[in-house]
């Protein structure tokens, strides 16, 4: 189409230095090329910032407190109306980019392009849990903007502890990973918690943390600060508190001995007991997988009865509103998975997205799609 031939035609023309007119600066010191004009028409804040009253509009170098790859997705989108700058990457600048570019759509007043960055965030969360630590860091940065991606970014962490603290914890700031270490929801062993630290401390020096001298600390150093605040060394196995943790230098011996030691008293009170513990229990519950609507997927926690049945919910958004889904039985051969009125009404048709009859219990699969559902059907685990 025409409109196709001419947002190809302007893509190509970023390549050409004397096609544009105006260069967005990133955080990072990336120069992006891009066309005052087309920004102007995508962003009230742009046109104002652009054509206004400000010193912007004067220059063809704009400073944008992103980073380059954010700016460059903020071009494509103004020109193109989507955003392919990140399909097939999952790596590190990626998921960043990602997160930055919903912080730099709200900043300009971009709601479409702050829902694609959302679905793209949201879609590297459920599909490469390893990148989740780096989603939260990135997304503690930005505060409100990015909330909703940092809370179900830590909800993964916290379920998926060993994937995600020991696939990148080298490249999380300090006070991020010291967040993560010291959570007590953290689904997993603290030897888990224990080992992300070491591999973190391993890292090179991290610049723009100073100790009390004014020079950048070493890692080693944070991560005994972390250690000793976060770490719960009675919780470790004494195999592993002698084998990984006294090896590692960021405990100090006398703490480790400690430990030992009130392990061993306590272990002549106790019999069969078991040193590694995890901190908490996954809640019973329902994992909804595969749906053609994606909003369903997700896991749904144990809440209540309706109807003399155990029914499971979770939150999440809808319809750019956050709402309730809840997986019922309504009568005695059929469930539904289904959004929970604005007041709080359950069992009305329309909000139904999926049906399926009892199979002795949740129905595993046979889901058939209702008004609101789009297929394929989902997949129920139940979660014990």
């Amino acid at each position: 189409s025409a409109r196709q031939t001419l947002s190809t035609n302007l893509m190509t023309c970023l390549g050409q230095e004397d096609m544009t007119d105006l260069h967005l600066v990133g955080s990072d010191g990336s120069k992006i090329p891009a066309f005052r004009t087309i920004l102007a028409c995508q962003s009230s804040v742009l046109r104002k910032m652009l054509f206004g009253d400000f010193a912007e509009s004067k220059s063809d170098i704009v400073k944008l407190g992103y980073c380059g790859d954010a700016l460059r997705a903020l071009v494509e989108f103004c020109i193109t109306d989507d955003v392919a700058l990140f399909d097939g990457r999952v790596d590190e600048n990626a998921a960043r980019g990602i997160v930055q570019l919903m912080a730099c759509a709200h900043f300009l007043n971009m709601e479409l392009l702050q829902d694609k960055a959302q679905t793209l965030a949201y879609t590297i969360l459920n599909e490469h849990k390893s990148m989740a630590c780096i989603i939260y860091d990135e997304a503690s940065i930005f505060g409100e903007p990015t909330e909703s991606v940092k809370k179900d970014a830590l909800n993964i962490v916290r379920a998926n502890a060993e994937e995600t603290l020991l696939s990148t914890p080298r490249v999380l700031r300090p006070e991020i990973l010291s967040e993560l270490i010291g959570d007590d929801n953290m689904m997993c062993e603290e030897i888990t918690l224990f080992r992300a630290l070491n591999e973190w401390a391993m890292g090179e020096i991290f610049v723009g943390y100073p100790e009390e001298d004014g020079n950048d600390a070493d890692r080693v150093s944070i991560a005994k600060e972390i250690a000793a605040k976060h770490i719960r060394l009675s919780s470790i196995r004494p195999s592993d508190l002698i084998g990984i943790v006294k090896k590692s230098c960021i405990v100090d011996e006398k703490l480790i001995f400690e430990a030992l030691a009130a392990q061993a008293i306590f272990a002549e009170k106790e019999s069969n007991l078991q040193f590694s513990k995890k901190r908490k229990l996954p809640p019973p519950g329902i994992r909804v997988c595969g749906a053609g609507t994606d909003v369903i997927n997700g896991f749904y926690e144990e809440n209540g009865e309706y109807q003399g049945h155990p029914k499971y919910t979770r939150k999440g958004n809808w319809c750019g509103e956050d709402r309730v889904f809840v997986i019922y039985r309504y009568d005695s051969s059929s469930w539904y998975i289904a959004v929970v009125a604005k007041n709080g009404h359950i069992g009305a048709g329309p909000n139904d997205f999926y049906s399926a009859l009892s199979q002795d219990g949740i129905p595993i699969d046979g889901w058939r799609r209702s008004r609101l559902g789009v297929g394929p059907g989902p997949k129920c685990e139940m979660i014990i």
